[in-house]
């Protein structure tokens, strides 16, 4: 993926080897340096993870874990449409979105923004040809504070995150070596995790809090919702204005974070740094946070009622009327759900420029469908209508 010209990730410059090897040009490389550099120019995108994806969301769509529409949207964003350069606006499957790597350290460019640098671990390739990464804004200033110089890191590009797995990584011989980074390894948990807060330290922006729930959808794992549950765990990367709502919150005190990853090892959380959520939350019950009654797993066709959070493409909804059943409901009693809460999401691509225009409190119509029973998440359809009041 790093063979193409480069990527540009709203805030982060993903840097390809070809972009470097231009740079070297520019400053004066040798002949040979120069002709192996146009070689690596010449070179088409390598397109193993393209096919990975296709794979993936062909087992999804066979599963029933989403529609053929939502697989063939989400090929088509991660393509890129064949340009050269593109704009990735929406996560990305876990699979695509983390990487290895370390830390070459940060600094200030000539405008006087920070800038921080990691180097990608890139197997069977020599390590001078390895990509790098630049995160480019103020606020990855204090979210990255903790790195050290050759600290290896994990990656995740959708969530815009690097997040320390190994002490001591050394980029060079004899260091930082894939074994020792998989031992650590970050595991996409893309998540609202609601606990009570424990303990919290603002400078170092982490906290521990015991879990009372996780939401569960295809970004996220049942074997670490199963192993967090009723745990304490620690969650790290909370910075910028997020420090200040977690000031906030006193120890014993409900709260709701959204993570992007978990470290087995030392049971710690990532916070997302996309869609953040870190805020005060009503002690947990189903009613109070969408978990769907039992009865109306599997339903599809519309729903009409008012919205009480809108964010991340994610809305939650009171039901308060059905509209219609599809044809494709598999609901025991689609009824369950009249006056309860609902979580809905994927309201990207066709209903994009509609959900920016969504608040709270207004009523819509809107259809959905669960595609897989286990997850308290439904997924939009093909309809979405603000009702006037």
């Amino acid at each position: 993926m790093f063979s193409a010209a480069g990527l540009v990730l709203a805030g982060l410059i993903i840097f390809s080897p070809a972009l470097l090897a231009k740079e070297t040009d520019k400053k004066g490389s040798t002949k040979s340096d120069q002709e192996a550099s146009a070689k690596k120019k010449a070179a088409p995108p390598a397109t193993g993870s393209l096919a990975e994806l296709a794979t993936q969301l062909k087992a999804a769509v066979a599963s029933g874990e989403m529609s053929k529409e939502e697989a063939m949207a989400e090929y088509k964003q991660a393509s890129g449409g064949g340009g050269k350069n593109k704009v990735v606006q929406k996560q990305t499957t876990s699979f695509s979105m983390n990487l290895n790597g370390f830390f070459i350290g940060g600094k200030e460019d000539d405008q006087g923004e920070y800038q921080a640098s990691f180097i990608i671990q890139a197997k069977d390739k020599d390590k001078r040809e390895w990509p790098r990464v630049t995160f480019t804004g103020d606020r990855f200033r204090s979210q990255f504070s903790n790195l050290k110089k050759r600290d290896a890191v994990a990656i995740n590009l959708g969530e815009e995150t690097a997040t320390k797995v190994a002490a001591g990584g050394k980029v060079g011989k004899g260091g930082g070596k894939s074994a020792a980074i998989r031992k650590g390894g970050l595991d996409s948990f893309y998540s609202i995790v609601i606990g009570r807060l424990k303990t919290k330290d603002i400078e170092l922006g982490e906290f521990t809090m015991e879990v009372d729930y996780a939401t569960l959808n295809r970004y996220t794992s049942l074997r670490i919702k199963d192993e967090i549950m009723s745990k304490t765990v620690k969650v790290t990367g909370v910075s910028g204005q997020f420090r200040d709502n977690l000031l906030l919150i006193k120890p014993g005190q409900t709260l709701k974070v959204r993570t992007s990853g978990y470290f087995a090892d030392s049971k710690t959380l990532a916070f997302a740094h996309k869609f953040n959520v870190l805020e005060r939350a009503v002690p947990f019950s189903p009613d109070a946070h969408g978990v769907p009654p039992e009865a109306f797993r599997g339903f599809q066709g519309s729903l009409q009622g008012k919205i009480v959070e809108v964010g991340g493409y994610e809305v939650l909804l009171r039901a308060e009327d059905i509209v219609n059943v599809g044809d494709g409901n598999k609901a025991t009693d689609a009824n369950s759900i009249r006056g309860k809460l609902v979580r809905i999401g994927g309201f990207y691509d066709d209903h994009r420029d509609k959900f920016s225009e969504l608040q709270p409190s207004d009523i819509i119509r809107v259809g959905v469908r669960h595609a897989n029973r286990a997850f308290d998440m439904f997924g939009v359809t093909d309809v979405l209508e603000i009702i006037e009041q």
